[in-house]
């Protein structure tokens, strides 16, 4: 499932990708992150940027659902390692699984094979103005720190080697996958969908997203995400 004129990633393009833990800099293909339970993977235009790390806490406040109800690793992935910034993002945005692509990798994919750049006449476009005064309505704060040209976006990936499900490419700063849309595509890959609990918390929570009540917590339990590892599904 697409919305974008760019083609689904062939999963073949994605399996191989090498990624590194920052914790203890081993690295690892990335296919472990979907070997053993769907996921979600949220690629980080920038960490201290504050339209980035508004979409990260909207996802992230639905971790109960997403992760321990339908089961789906949720990744965040950063394309730069600055000093302290991916530990603050981490810590006080995501609070989950996050990982370096150094070679940049994941978002020359969602591209649609090269790296797709949001320079700084974005500020032209109304559009991103559209999306820095919703943001400033949140409170959520950012710095001016590391690359922010380079676009992300958004992976929803099937357990094992069915392939991706759902993606969408960022198209200028703070434009974010549709959430009806994310969470559809979660459902789609989950094991535990036809749970008839499971089935009632997803249902309950689209009801309210159609409506527009989208959560929003800017202060994440700090246990938040322990539940899944780099190859292990989610508990």
């Amino acid at each position: 499932m697409s919305t974008q004129e760019t083609p689904i990633t062939p999963i073949e393009d994605l399996e191989n990708i090498t990624l590194t833990d920052l914790k203890d800099n081993s690295t690892f293909k990335a296919n472990a992150l979907w070997q053993d339970s769907p996921a979600l993977v949220l690629l980080v235009r920038r960490p201290g940027c504050q339209l980035c790390r508004e979409e990260t806490i909207r996802i992230a406040s639905y971790r109960d659902l997403i992760s321990d109800k339908l089961g789906v690793k949720m990744v965040a992935i950063v394309h730069e390692n600055l000093d302290n910034e991916v530990d603050e993002f981490n810590k006080g945005y995501w609070n989950g699984l996050l990982y370096h692509d150094k070679e940049k990798s994941f978002f020359t994919h969602i591209g649609g094979g090269k790296i797709q750049y949001g320079g700084f006449t974005s500020f032209l476009k109304p559009s991103v103005w559209f999306n820095i005064r919703q943001n400033m309505k949140t409170g959520v704060a950012g710095n001016f720190k590391g690359d922010g040209r380079i676009l992300g976006g958004i992976y929803v990936i099937h357990q094992g080697s069915k392939g991706v499900e759902y993606q969408y490419r960022e198209k200028v700063w703070g434009d974010h996958a549709p959430f009806d849309q994310v969470l559809t595509a979660v459902k789609n890959v989950s094991t535990k969908k036809d749970d008839p609990v499971v089935e009632a918390a997803f249902q309950e929570t689209m009801d309210k997203v159609k409506k527009g009540e989208i959560a929003f917590n800017k202060v994440l339990d700090e246990n938040s995400g322990a539940s899944c590892t780099i190859n292990g599904p989610c508990a």
